[in-house]
Parts: structure tokens; sequence; C-alpha cells
């Protein structure tokens, strides 16, 4: 197999497109970025090359000489950046590094106007994540997360090379004379991944020879099942977010579908909305049927806030989200409520407390808890309806009430939601 196979199969156009190829000096990514550069006059399109030092091992800085004279040789564009120690965490390195890494491909890829991202993921890459997913989860989504076209912060992510094998690559380098380096905590057993590279995956490979052959149709054949199901939840439609923190739909369009697909249903939805993955027990989830919806937000989440004093065209956080109380319409604000009451009054913002009642127009009083339940909004959430007092007394309680209370010469008044400021953990 060519690489230009890759292109033309998936009919991805090159013709005056700009290739951004992420390098790090690896036999794979060399011999991508050569075999890009062997096509690129042919095929009309530019190759630039990126590379982010880790500066995780002692000798990171020969990738970036390797990688220069490439370059330089090649006459293709290179931009290339140092990971300062002062920015790497004491634990959880390796996710902050890749996250680090990709930050960087993306800022040169909006910079350089580039149409796609490529990385050198290969064969045996592909099915070592298969593997790793298979004992850690065995979720089919996570089993066919290194996908052949993908996207990454709004740009289009090409992995060419994963009908290729490790081996093939080195023996292209060799062939071709392509200088590369060897990252050396490669040849370590201290991860799972490269166990299975060294003790594993030679093991089945004798079973059969055509395994990463195998593996690539796998991860095709589970990418159209995958595509299969969005479709179809398309189709029944998505959760909305309700108060700043929590998601719902309506129970009918929930109605036809088997456990099993209601159990899909929601791991795919809290994996969109929370970036998590879960099992069929949805992890650190609650799902709630009350009053024709089902309600979806994480557990223990919904916290009492006490009423702290705010002010009028001032922002206040609440629950986590940014808001503000003020007498001015806002076109181009979120508005989540509105109430009229009197002008110089002191107001305080919190969760409605237990035990108030709510004050009515004919000057009687009505549980707060009855309101909640007509306004459809389980105990679980209720924490996290914004209520705004006036002397400790509830004027407004979001998707619930606004005072009823007639007021001679009163002000309008307007809560507005700035962007959430919450962050899942």
């Amino acid at each position: 197999m060519k690489i230009v196979d890759f292109f033309e199969e998936n009919q991805i156009d090159l013709n005056d497109k700009k290739l951004l190829v992420a390098s790090s000096a690896g036999p794979d990514s060399m011999a991508l970025l050569d075999m890009l550069w062997g096509m690129q006059k042919k095929c009309n399109f530019a190759v630039i090359a990126a590379h982010f030092d880790h500066q995780l091992r002692v000798d990171s800085e020969k990738e970036t000489e390797i990688l220069k004279k490439y370059c330089r040789q090649k006459e293709i564009p290179f931009f290339s950046t140092k990971w300062l120690k002062s920015q790497q965490p004491q634990r959880g390195v390796e996710a902050a590094a890749r996250h680090a890494r990709y930050a960087f491909l993306t800022m040169v890829a909006n910079e350089q106007n580039a149409d796609y991202l490529l990385t050198a993921h290969h064969g045996d890459d592909l099915l070592e994540n298969i593997l790793l997913k298979f004992i850690r989860s065995g979720n089919p989504e996570e089993m066919n997360s290194l996908q052949a076209i993908g996207k990454m912060h709004g740009i289009k992510l090409l992995r060419p090379l994963l009908a290729y094998s490790k081996q093939e690559l080195l023996d292209y380098d060799r062939t071709h004379e392509i200088s590369f380096i060897i990252d050396s905590t490669n040849e370590e057993d201290e991860t799972m991944r490269n166990r299975l590279r060294h003790h594993v995956v030679p093991l089945l490979k004798k079973e059969n020879p055509a395994l990463l052959h195998n593996a690539l149709n796998f991860s095709q054949k589970m990418n159209k099942l995958v595509e299969m199901v969005d479709d179809r939840l398309t189709e029944i439609g998505t959760v909305e977010p309700f108060l700043g923190r929590a998601y719902r739909i309506s129970e009918e369009k929930l109605a036809n579908l088997t456990t099993d697909e209601t159990t899909i249903f929601w791991q795919k939805a809290i994996w969109q909305k929370y970036h998590r993955r879960v099992n069929q027990n949805l992890g650190n989830f609650d799902v709630q049927k009350y009053q024709g919806y089902f309600y979806l937000f994480r557990k223990n989440m919904a916290k009492v806030v006490e009423p702290q004093t705010i002010k009028v065209d001032q922002e206040f956080i609440f629950q986590g989200r940014k808001l503000v109380l003020t007498t001015k319409r806002k076109e181009n604000q979120k508005a989540i409520g509105d109430f009229w009451f009197n002008t110089n009054v002191n107001f305080s913002a919190g969760s409605l407390m237990v035990g108030y009642k709510l004050l009515l127009q004919n000057g009687q009083r009505v549980k707060a808890k009855k309101k909640f339940a007509e306004n459809a909004i389980p105990l679980s959430l209720r924490a996290l309806c914004l209520t705004i007092y006036v002397d400790d007394e509830p004027v407004f309680v979001e998707q619930t009430y606004q005072s009823q209370k007639w007021c001679k010469n009163g002000c309008h008044y307007y809560l507005y939601d700035f962007l959430k400021v919450y962050k899942d953990s």
C-alpha cells in the first residue's frame, strides 16, 4: 500500500492544501514526513512540520536537531517549541504533556492556516490501543478512539499510516537513509502499553501474521457501527441544558428504547456533555425521571448555597455560573428570568432555603415544594435554582416563581447568565 491510497480511498482533497505534520523525529513521523514530501509536488499541496519538545528526557534536543536538519534539506517550513520545566506538573505528567502538545499543534495549525493535521500513528499503535481499551473498559467507542479521520479543536485530523506496521516504517527509513531517534522509554516495561508491545503482541502476530490488517478492519467496521448508533440517537434528540449544571430530555423521546439502548443513550450524553466515559452503571452520574422528564446530573453536586448580598449591575457567582441582576435589557445575553419590585432595596442571592413559603398575589402563601413540582424540578436539583431575596423574602426562584406583589412605581429587574465558569472534575 502507498500513502497516496489513503487520500484517494477517503476522497480527501489535497489540491492547494496545507498539511501540518506532528513530528517527533521518531521513525514513524520521519517516514510520514518524507512520504508526504515525496508526493507534494505531484499532488499540489504544501507540507509543514511542527515539533513539541517535552524536555522529559536528557536527549530530547536531538529530536529538534534531526528535524531541523531534515526540514532544511527538504525546504519544509519547521516550527518548534519547548515545554518549560516550570510548566510541568508534579503529577499527571503524561496527560499534561499530551494537552500541551496538542495546544501547540492547534496554535501552529491556526497561525499557518493548515487544512489538515497529520499524526504518524500506525497499525501497531492501533492494535495496542484496541488491546488497552479492551483490558481497561471494553467500551466500543474507546476501543475505536484511534480513527483514521477525526477532528481536534476544529481542525481535521488525519492518520494516514494505520495500514502500515512499525516494521514497514523502519524499513522505509533505512531504505531512504532517513535519520531518526528511538525513544529509550519505549524499551522499558513500566507501562501497560510497553508490556503489551514487548510480550503480548509478538505472540499474537505469531498466531496470525495478518493481525494488524484485522485490527484495522475491526476499527473501520466499529466506526461504521458507532456512526449508525449516532444517527439513531440524533433522530431521538439530545439532552438540553438545565439550571447551568444539569441536563434533561422529555420522557416520551426515550419511550421506545430498550433498556440497553437507553443505557447507551446516557453513556453518549455523558461523553458529549461531561467528556467522561462510563460503564452501564453511569459512574458518578445520576439519571432521574420526574414529571415527564429525565434529568442527568453529577451525583452530590447540587449543594445548598446560603444567600449572599448582591448589587444591581454587578456580576456575581452562583453554583458556578456568572450572573447579573440589572434593570437594563441585554439583547445578547441569556435571560434566565425577570420580575418587578421596588427600587432602592437590598438584594441577596442563593438557593431557596428549606421551609420557605412563597407569597401569592392574593396574599396567601404556598409551599415552595408545590411550585417546584408544578414546574417539574426534582428535589435533587432544587438547590441549583437561583433565588433572589429582599430582606429575607424570596422574590424570584429560577424556573419556579417570581414576585406577584404589585409595586407602585416599581422597577423591572432582569437576570442574565454569562459564560459558564464551572468546570467538571
